[in-house]
Parts: structure tokens; C-alpha cells; sequence
């Protein structure tokens, strides 16, 4: 029996990477859903290029439509995995139709209060007898099965410093970059010392020495829904930090001062 799996963003930097992966199971038929058809047609024809037997299906659907639930129905979608962000300020109207539809989701959010909200959906969820899952993304997903992973090796496991530096050549969708930019210069809060405290997106500079070829990286805070959700699922941590970098000093550097021009709002906001 065949699954159906509508991608929502599916043509994007980190969709069309999902949609390629799920390609290769012939069990599952994929919907490569996104506002402009032609560019879900253009994945499509990629993608069978490479597998001819891969079931893609490019689909006109906007994530945040009203009538997403008739859609999913319609189609008899068995999940939907949600790859169109940023996801920052958005809302849960993408989960909630899968959850009236009786479909599994699945998101890609970073964003912290996104990831931290989605438990409200969670009777709604159960009562349906569907899965909702939030932050299937490098932040917290891949973070925390890292930490899992090694936790028992530490007879206490007292910190969790983490990050991110991805290279130059790494696809960045506007998504991404206006996921970046949401929290350059804005305060956020997280678990230093047992105690919270403020930091600024973008800010506490430092200097990591990775392994080669990576050799010396910049790195600055983030606000991820890693500061948040650690203190609470690993009892005992007194800190939790996460930094992000780019390949590029000079680009990491430039970020690091529209922090400051971001944090002291020289242009008042409209």
C-alpha cells in the first residue's frame, strides 16, 4: 500500500533534499507542494531523472490555505512534512488542518517559541490518534540526539555547548537567511549557572579551533529552542549554550557588527 507524504516547501533548500530521500522508497508517493508550480514541476523532472521510478507528484498549494484540510482529504495525504519556513511568527494552522484531516506532521521549525508552543496541539493530537512532531531540524532534533547519544558517557553531565558553522558553498534559501536575521541584535534568554540570563542574538563572539579541513571558525549566540527545552530534559545541566558561524570571518564578522547596529536601533522600527 502505497503512503502519501505532502512536502510543504518541498522545493526548497532543505524540501527538495527530503524529497529526494523519500524518492527512493517505492512505497511512498510524494506531493511536492509549494505556491509556484513550475519550480515543484522542475524538482519533479530532477528527481525522476535520477530515479525513474520515484513517485513525485508536483502540487499548487499554499501551506497557510484555508482550505489545506479540504486539500489533504481530498488527496488522502497519510503526512505532511512542513519545510516552508522561516518559521518564526508563524502560527499553527498547517498543523491544525493535518490534525482535522486525521494526517501526521512533521516540521523543520527552529524558531523557540514555535517549537516550545506546539504542546498545545498535543490533546487535539492524541484524541485524533495522529503523531504532530516540531523541530525535526538541526536545532533541536539533530542537537538533542547528539547530546542523547553521549550523555551516558559523563558520570554527570553538567553543560552542553553546541553549534553550527556551515561552508560557504551550503545552499541558504531566503528561509534561512530570515530565520538568521529574526534574532541579530534581539536579547533572548538561557540556562548560565543555574540561573537564566540574557543574551544577545549574534553577539558573544568566539574563536573555535575545529579539526581539518575546517581548521579556526567564528562563532556567535543564537537564540535556538535548545536553550529552552535542555535544562528541563537533561536534569542537572547548569548550562546550555548554542552558537552558530559562517565559513567566512569577514561575513561572520560583518554579521556580528549589524548585531550591534540591530541591538542599538539607530533607525526606529515602523
Amino acid at each position: 500500500m502505497t503512503y502519501r507524504v505532502l512536502l510543504l516547501g518541498g522545493y526548497g533548500t532543505f524540501g527538495s533534499r527530503i524529497c529526494t530521500a523519500l524518492a527512493s522508497d517505492r512505497g511512498i508517493a510524494i506531493l511536492v507542494g509549494g505556491r509556484h508550480l513550475h519550480r515543484a514541476e522542475e524538482l519533479c523532472d530532477s528527481v525522476r531523472a535520477r530515479n525513474a521510478e520515484a513517485s513525485v507528484t508536483p502540487l499548487a498549494c499554499e501551506a497557510r490555505s484555508n482550505q489545506l484540510t479540504d486539500t489533504l482529504r481530498d488527496l488522502a495525504v497519510d503526512a505532511v512534512v512542513h519545510a516552508a519556513g522561516p518559521f518564526q511568527g508563524q502560527d499553527y494552522a498547517v498543523a491544525r488542518s493535518c490534525i482535522a484531516a486525521g494526517a501526521h506532521y512533521v516540521d523543520l521549525a527552529d524558531a523557540r517559541d514555535f517549537v516550545l508552543g506546539i504542546d498545545a496541539l498535543d490533546e487535539a493530537a492524541r484524541a485524533r490518534g495522529v503523531l504532530v512532531v516540531s523541530g525535526a531540524s538541526t536545532v533541536p532534533g539533530l542537537t538533542a540526539a547528539v547530546v542523547d547519544a553521549h550523555a551516558r558517557e559523563f558520570v554527570r553531565l553538567l553543560g552542553i555547548d553546541s553549534g553550527i558553522s556551515p561552508g560557504n558553498r551550503t545552499p541558504r534559501g531566503p528561509a534561512i537567511v530570515a530565520a538568521i536575521l529574526s534574532s541579530c541584535g534581539r536579547p533572548f534568554m538561557r540556562w548560565q549557572g543555574g540561573k537564566w540570563v540574557k543574551a544577545i542574538g549574534w553577539q558573544g563572539l568566539v574563536r573555535r579551533r575545529y579539526s581539518p579541513p575546517m581548521g579556526k571558525r567564528w562563532l556567535s549566540d543564537c537564540d535556538v529552542p535548545d536553550l529552552a527545552l535542555f535544562p528541563g530534559r537533561y536534569p542537572g545541566v547548569v548550562r546550555v549554550v548554542f552558537r552558530a558561524g559562517l565559513e567566512s570571518g569577514a561575513l561572520h564578522l560583518g554579521l556580528w557588527c549589524l548585531s550591534w547596529l540591530s541591538r542599538w536601533r539607530p533607525v526606529a522600527e515602523k
